[in-house]
């Protein structure tokens, strides 16, 4: 199973779905863990980080196409939730109350 960590684009949102502290105990269970370009570089986490862990870093387009579970803090984006391929999933917060829509998408 192949794990995604994307890049948050809400601006101002330092926080991380992964680290590479986390990316490393993912990959001795077993997944596959792809981090986004810079994903983790406003919590302080730099790619080389992911990469010694055992991560390998792709693209955004990469994360949400070929990822069967994505782990990322804020809801998605319109965008972002329409870019998850069938059947992957996502754990993320969401606010279902505030994001009916998106829960619908």
């Amino acid at each position: 199973m192949k794990v995604g960590i994307p890049n948050e684009v809400r601006p101002g949102e330092r926080r991380v779905a992964g680290t590479p502290d986390t990316v490393g105990k993912l990959i001795k269970m077993g997944f596959e863990v792809q981090g986004e370009q810079g994903a983790g570089v406003e919590a302080s986490y730099f790619d080389s980080a992911y990469e010694e862990a055992g991560a390998t870093i792709v693209g955004r387009d990469a994360i949400w196409s070929e990822s069967d579970l994505i782990l990322k803090v804020e809801p998605p984006t319109n965008d972002e939730a329409s870019s998850i391929r069938d059947g992957a999933h996502l754990i993320s917060f969401v606010w279902p109350k505030e994001n009916e829509g998106l829960l619908e998408r």
